[in-house]
């Protein structure tokens, strides 16, 4: 029976929607010309034709800026649809149509740089119609763009006043991504933290508020390698900051340019756990981490470096 309606629904009637730009889900239907890569979308090159069911939002008569993606790590995020973007709408401001899937992490951050007046959160389960969109490719690295690090800078400052947070760095955290499924740092001496006043946080649990509030307090920053390059922007130049990777230097910190804005320093682990959510090709990079006396030792001479 589901197969005989999922027939009788290819036969329906669908209507032929003719806006210059109709977006639904991650599929963009236009026969505009495209100057751009963009892998999270989908550019089809043909008529939209509506089925029955789908509810169309007419957004035509005004120019929109597109912000696409559907995944939920913060760093392919920041470097492969937003800085871009920014880096454009901050001279030319325009409203933003933002397809995120219902990020909460990713929505606070747009509101904290943006503001919200600027925004219209879609719901990608609908269609959208437009009769002009700006389209800015995907990225990665943030060093092609000459002012790169200013522009860095300006984000953390309006961030930090939109939400009222005055940077006091006292504190010596270590984010061991212990609440995620890969790239985790175990058997973390609580001894250890406690000699050497480090605290251990958590911050993929944590509002954006909160997080920011947080990373305002870092005098020496140590993380496993992963989405945490964002952590990065929220510090300032005098932070001391030791990422730890497993097996090999995979570092986007220092590959696509945030390790400039921070005294950055890099360890290999080597005493590894296999991840069973390895999502990368090289299925060791997301390996766990055991901590050891060579990281003790880095993150030590880290913290004694700052006193």
């Amino acid at each position: 029976m589901p197969n005989l309606h999922r027939l009788l629904d290819f036969f329906r009637p669908r209507e032929r929607i003719s806006a210059p730009y109709v977006l639904h889900d991650h599929r963009l239907y236009t026969k505009a010309p495209i100057a751009i890569k963009h892998d999270r979308i989908r550019f089809v090159r043909k008529a939209f034709r509506k089925g029955p069911e789908l509810q169309v939002v007419d957004l035509q008569g005004e120019s929109f800026y597109l912000l696409l993606i559907h995944v939920d790590n913060i760093a392919h995020f920041f470097h492969d649809v937003f800085f871009p973007l920014y880096y454009v709408w901050r001279t030319n401001k325009k409203r933003i149509c933002v397809s995120i899937d219902g990020d909460r992490f990713q929505q606070e951050f747009l509101e904290s740089v943006i503001g919200k007046d600027y925004l219209v959160f879609l719901d990608r389960s609908r269609v959208y119609q437009f009769s002009d969109l700006i389209l800015t490719p995907e990225g990665r690295d943030l060093k092609i763009y000459p002012d790169y690090l200013s522009i860095c800078e300006e984000i953390k400052a309006i961030c930090f006043a939109r939400n009222g947070i005055t940077e006091q760095r006292t504190k010596n955290l270590l984010y061991g991504r212990n609440e995620l499924s890969r790239k985790n740092l175990l058997d973390i001496d609580p001894k250890f933290l406690n000699d050497h006043h480090i605290e251990l946080v958590y911050l993929s649990k944590l509002s954006f508020k909160d997080y920011l509030q947080t990373l305002a307090s870092a005098k020496t920053f140590t993380y496993m390698v992963g989405a945490g390059v964002f952590n990065l922007l929220f510090l300032d130049r005098d932070v001391r900051v030791l990422e730890i990777n497993p097996h090999r230097n995979n570092s986007w910190a220092q590959m696509f340019g945030l390790s400039s804005l921070v005294d950055f320093q890099v360890i290999i682990g080597q005493r590894l756990k296999p991840s069973s959510a390895a999502t990368q090709d090289e299925a060791i990079l997301d390996s766990h981490v055991y901590f050891d006396e060579s990281i003790a030792a880095a993150i030590a001479a880290l913290v004694a470096r700052h006193d």
